[in-house]
């Protein structure tokens, strides 16, 4: 028995440091792969990695070039959220590992709390990435510089180490960027322990400046030729997504990563200390400390609106319809980016017309957000264009979208969207152009050789089920000008020219009464007769049916096939509102999913508002 137990002791003490970066690895896959899968797909939607030479050239010419060339490689893999959060993870692992090691390069002898302050760094990191324009270059290079910083310290010969330090600084500049100020801390922190050890501390802090003064100058020296400003060249030209803006969390992660490693120098001979540090009490409570503080640290990092919208991107992008319903029913979108998410699946599942006013709604913005010149809005507005049949529109919305990326980079997704544009409209050339670009890509070259069959065969590209429909649905007999300031006109056009666009047509209806135009409500809705419902949609019924009462005391005399609950519904809303408009009674159900909520209570002083003209594109 005891045999055992001595066993399953000694194995336990020599795998427990493994099995806990395992642990902090699965953690790592998990959180990116499943709660924050939307956060990946981000990442890999806003570049384009090609395997070509033109393109490596085009970063390895520019500081920290290797680093946006590997993790634009690696970012690509997040395609499969799986795969994109194992390579997080084993960078972050790879991390930990390297500050482990350095640390007890600088004299750390004991596990414990060694082992878990080397997490840290990569717990801070962790935190970091939080911020979605935080770009996997700077994780990468991070990475970089600790393991270089490790081999040098493994150095002893003199001559040997000083050839490594004046190759290895510009190399590390040149290649990773400027964590190669993190390098040099390294290198002084080995410095200046072997000065003490030998006892000549002056000597270390001389050659410790001139490390620092090395690695300045050779920044500035190889950067003579560059075009950028100096705090660009300082800070870092692909760490962060914004050039004109100088994160402080690339920073603050390197001071961690330096600080963390620098704590092996620090010499533990009280007894009292080493008490504490065989304590398994200690112990215990410091690793459930730290994971504490780590979940709630990340958890205030990530922004919450800032995931939902990325979320509800991503979701659209993948079709996954019931899903956006599901998260909208838990937790009711408010933003008008992601009011238009959850409509956009209402309609792509038929029930627009049904379940309108079961959600939150903000005024015709909820179908058409405001256009905005960034890299995000843009893009969902162009995915309920397309589906429309406005095709132009969606094709300009993912081009503005595509422009304003702040890195300059291309985007694969929306490139794909764009050649769709192009093939529906018969712009062989132009998709073709473009298809060659994305052949050289990874995940979507099989896309780009099959549509690059399908160019100028046009019965091929009328018969396919999207491109075919979509021609059908679009504007072709007279060219005008898009204006958002009249959806309503837009939507009428749409239709004309295809009275079977199901889609269009709802979209048209919700979007007067959105507005709260009963007038137009009522001209446009002889018009369903084309579009062939079963039924007449509940919130068509509940309108209806108000209109008619307005005019009329017995509901037996309706001309529509309404349901009998929808009429006894909105005629006790009514008598409730007319008894009380501020009857809390409204504000439950069955009446506040009722469409004269929305027109009568939600904001009757918006009643006679229209919507605000959105920013024109051109």
């Amino acid at each position: 028995m005891n045999l055992k137990y001595n066993l399953m002791k000694n194995l336990m003490i020599k795998i427990w440091k493994p099995l806990l970066s395992l642990l902090f690895g699965v953690a790592v896959v998990i959180f990116w792969a499943v709660p924050f899968v939307g956060g990946l797909c981000f990442q890999e939607q806003y570049q384009m990695f090609l395997f070509d030479t033109g393109y490596f050239l085009e970063r390895i010419v520019l500081p920290g070039g290797l680093a946006d060339y590997i993790s634009e490689f690696l970012v690509q893999f997040y395609y499969m959220p799986v795969l994109g959060g194992a390579i997080i993870a084993l960078l972050l692992m790879g991390i930990q590992a390297a500050v482990w090691g350095l640390m007890k390069q600088y004299g750390a002898r004991h596990d414990f709390p060694g082992y878990l302050l080397s997490f840290l760094p990569s717990i801070a990191l962790w935190c970091a990435m939080g911020d979605q324009n935080v770009l996997l270059s700077f994780v990468v290079a991070l990475f970089g510089a600790l393991v270089i910083g490790w081999i040098h310290n493994r150095f002893h010969n003199r001559l040997v180490k000083v050839v490594f330090e004046l190759v290895s600084t510009a190399l590390v500049y040149w290649f990773l960027g400027p964590v190669v100020f993190l390098y040099a801390a390294l290198m002084i922190g080995d410095t200046l322990k072997n000065a003490k050890q030998k006892g000549n501390v002056f000597s270390g802090i001389g050659y410790s400046a001139v490390i620092l003064i090395l690695t300045i100058a050779w920044i500035l020296l190889t950067t003579q030729t560059l075009q950028y400003p100096l705090y660009r060249i300082f800070a870092g030209l692909n760490y962060y997504r914004y050039p004109g803006a100088v994160s402080p969390l690339p920073f603050v992660v390197m001071v961690w990563a330096v600080v963390i490693p620098f704590l092996g120098m620090i010499p533990c001979h009280r007894k009292s200390l080493q008490k504490l540090q065989q304590s398994k009490v200690v112990m215990v409570l410091s690793y459930v400390l730290v994971i504490v503080a780590s979940w709630f640290g990340i958890k205030a990092s990530f922004d919450e609106m800032t995931y939902e919208l990325i979320d509800y991107d991503f979701l659209v992008r993948t079709e996954q319809w019931y899903k956006i319903i599901e998260k909208a029913e838990k937790k009711p979108a408010t933003t008008p980016l992601s009011v238009s998410c959850v409509n956009l699946a209402l309609s792509q599942k038929g029930v627009l017309a049904d379940r309108l006013f079961e959600f939150y709604q903000n005024g015709g913005e909820g179908l058409f957000p405001t256009f905005t010149r960034d890299m995000i809005s843009p893009v969902s507005t162009a995915e309920i264009f397309f589906r429309l049949g406005m095709v132009n529109d969606a094709e300009r919305y993912m081009f503005e979208a595509q422009e304003a990326i702040p890195n300059y980079r291309k985007s694969a997704r929306l490139t794909r969207r764009i050649i769709e544009c192009e093939i529906i409209n018969g712009n062989y050339q132009v998709a073709a152009k473009l298809l060659r670009r994305l052949q050289k890509t990874l995940f979507y070259s099989n896309w780009a050789n099959q549509t690059m069959a399908l160019l100028g065969n046009e019965k091929a590209i009328n018969r396919h089920p999207i491109y075919g429909k979509l021609r059908k649905y679009r504007e072709k007999k007279q060219d005008f000008l898009f204006s958002d300031r009249e959806m309503d006109q837009m939507l009428g056009l749409l239709f004309l020219n295809d009275n079977h666009n199901r889609m269009a047509y709802e979209y048209l209806m919700c979007y007067e009464l959105l507005q709260r135009d009963m007038e137009k409500f009522v001209q446009y809705y002889p018009l369903g007769r084309f579009v062939g419902y079963d039924h007449i949609p509940r919130t068509f019924q509940e309108i209806l049916i108000g209109n008619w009462m307005k005019t009329h005391s017995d509901p037996r005399t309706i001309p529509y096939s309404v349901d009998a609950q929808n009429v006894n519904n909105t005629l006790n809303f009514i008598q409730l509102y007319m008894q009380n408009p501020k009857n809390p009674q409204l504000d439950q159900q069955p009446y506040v999913s009722n469409a004269w909520h929305y027109v009568m209570v939600q904001g009757a002083d918006e009643a006679s508002k229209k919507k605000e003209g959105m920013k024109e594109v051109y």
